[in-house]
């Protein structure tokens, strides 16, 4: 039996920046899911018009419903302990990223996640506060509950919203 020797060292590298997120319930998930966007590495064009967070008005009602789907599908229960780690201590931001520089001496091993049926590789990571959260992902998707429910159910959420403004008209 071979005995081995391996040394590992893992270092954390703060990138980013800080930035103005719109007070809007849509601007604010269309963050949540651009810290997704970039702790996953996901490059996939389609996602850019859910993650432009500053243009949040320009996002149609149908697109609305996708973003809802999209931010579900990578709630925080997908990715806290994973990607996503609750740091309180953070000064004055809410979240920080950090790119991780795992070396080893004979062997360089990255770590994996299942996120969304996909495995994807954990080169980056998040640390947020707990307001954090609330702020971007929680108070938002409560804000949008009725229109969830209508798109669990297989209806278009965004009509029912169309349907009131017209009753008020």
């Amino acid at each position: 039996m071979a005995a081995g020797f391996v040394r590992e060292r893992v270092g954390l590298k703060s990138f980013g920046e800080k930035c103005s997120v719109p007070d809007h319930p849509k601007a604010k998930l269309m963050y949540y899911l651009s810290c997704v966007k970039t702790v996953l590495e996901l490059n996939d064009p389609n996602i850019a018009q859910f993650t432009n967070y500053r243009n949040y008005q320009n996002l149609s009602e149908p697109a609305t419903d996708a973003l809802l789907k999209l931010a579900a599908a990578f709630s925080p229960n997908e990715l806290v302990g994973k990607v996503f780690f609750q740091k309180e201590d953070l000064g004055t931001d809410g979240n920080k990223f950090f790119e991780l520089e795992h070396v080893t001496d004979t062997l360089a091993v990255q770590g994996t996640v299942l996120v969304g049926g996909q495995r994807k590789r954990v080169a980056k990571i998040m640390m947020y506060k707990r307001i954090w959260l609330q702020n971007n992902y929680i108070r938002p998707m409560e804000s949008y509950q009725v229109r969830l429910t209508r798109i669990a159910l297989g209806l278009p959420g965004w009509q029912i919203q169309h349907s009131i403004a017209c009753a008020i008209q």
